[in-house]
């Protein structure tokens, strides 16, 4: 048996061990409102712990590499193929859960880069990009928005680059000869998306408008919007006639999640790149998270509940949390395990052995646990859960499972 073997193995006993955790407290506090719901949550754990684990973890497998990695982290070298992927996977409803969780991480990790910036980040980026007309962004408009004017420039610099690695823009240069307000040289730097995302964009997210104008680099304001400045797209050179790119109405901060995600998705090899085990702790308890609310079962209420009468509640889309499900015991028991399982699927052993026991790594579990709340709706005192496709594509697995095991009883 292999290193990596013998983790995998130690990592689904772990696993095993939560399980039967969680079913033991489950039948000691009986916390439900909703007649079945202790039931369905014990057959639910039930296969989970005798089936999951079993042929090395093979549902386990499909569970990660078959709907979390290849919807959301898809497993290629290429940069324009992963964002693809991502980008087509949006739904109206898999943005809002997939946005809260990793837009509350992002803005956490830029903080920590970035630690003068107030506000979402990634909000402040998107109207940046929406108030220029070459979708690009100046240097001098990061330092604005996220630079410490206590700090020397130099350090200033370097936050700025983690902060565009983190997201994988790409830079391009801009020397002006005489500068208007100092009248001496001076180097621009202009941030955008790479090239391939940029094809990617044109038409639905950016709107491309073209000049016959050639770029000439001169007369440049700091304050001024209208910077001609040519971007690559379709491969162009520097000779072709300039390009306007205007944002649209659909530009917005899923975009560069999913930019974030296939960055990540291409580099993660690299750890040090990818921001390190803050980044990888972070991801691999959100997608641990998402693994957590796609196992809940999907309860049956009363046809007289009065949830059923809610304008708010589509029970056709949409499932009530059972109560028990959201207790500490329960979360943690499932929570830790599942990290570290994510951590491997989509790291291997880099990835897990970044997963550690610290007061950081602690914390940021802590935070996207606490996220379970934000991403559901509270109605009439039941927090609900939105079927999005990943959560059904996973609670296809179940019902697999649970038909082969009707039959096996029937035979």
């Amino acid at each position: 048996m292999s290193v990596l073997e013998a983790k995998w193995e130690g990592l689904l006993e772990k696993f095993s061990e939560g399980l039967e955790e969680a079913i033991k407290e489950l039948k000691n506090k009986n916390v439900e409102n909703i007649p079945g719901a202790i039931d369905a949550l014990l057959d639910r754990l039930d296969v989970l712990l005798t089936q999951f684990p079993r042929n090395d973890g093979e549902l386990l497998k499909k569970a990660i590499d078959n709907t979390i990695q290849n919807t959301f982290f898809p497993n290629t070298s290429n940069l324009a193929e992963a964002f693809s992927k991502i980008l087509k996977s949006r739904t109206h409803e898999q943005d809002f859960i997939i946005n809260e969780l990793l837009n509350g991480f992002i803005t956490s990790k830029a903080k920590a880069i970035a630690s003068y910036a107030q506000g979402p980040i990634i909000d402040r980026i998107v109207e940046a990009f929406a108030k220029r007309n070459d979708f690009h962004i100046v240097d001098h408009q990061f330092y604005a928005m996220f630079g410490d004017p206590n700090k020397p420039r130099s350090y200033i610099k370097k936050q700025l680059q983690e902060l565009i690695n983190l997201f994988g823009l790409v830079s391009k240069e801009l020397i002006v000869d005489k500068d208007k307000r100092t009248s001496e040289k001076k180097v621009y730097t202009f941030y955008t998306f790479p090239p391939e995302i940029l094809a990617i964009l044109q038409e639905k997210y950016i709107i491309i408008n073209k000049t016959d104008n050639e770029v000439n680099g001169t007369d440049l304001e700091e304050d001024e919007k209208e910077i001609e400045l040519h971007i690559s797209i379709n491969k162009k050179n520097d000779k072709n006639n300039l390009v306007y790119a205007h944002v649209s109405e659909a530009f917005d901060r899923n975009v560069f999640i999913s930019l974030f995600l296939a960055n990540l998705a291409i580099n993660r090899k690299n750890v040090k790149k990818i921001g390190g085990s803050y980044t990888i702790n972070g991801i691999s308890a959100i997608f641990a998270l998402i693994l957590i609310l796609s196992f809940m079962p999907k309860l049956t209420v009363r046809a007289n509940h009065p949830i059923l009468k809610n304008p708010s509640f589509n029970n056709d889309n949409m499932s009530i949390i059972p109560k028990s499900w959201m207790m500490k015991q329960i979360l943690e028991s499932l929570f830790e395990p599942l990290i570290k399982i994510v951590a491997f699927r989509l790291g291997g052993g880099r990835w897990v052995n970044n997963i550690i026991d610290s007061e950081i790594n602690k914390k940021i579990h802590n935070q996207i646990r606490f996220l379970l709340k934000d991403v559901n709706k509270w109605i009439l005192g039941n927090l609900c859960r939105v079927e999005i496709p990943i959560f059904v594509e996973i609670a296809n697995i179940f019902i697999e499972v649970r038909e082969s095991l009707d039959r096996d009883d029937n035979t």
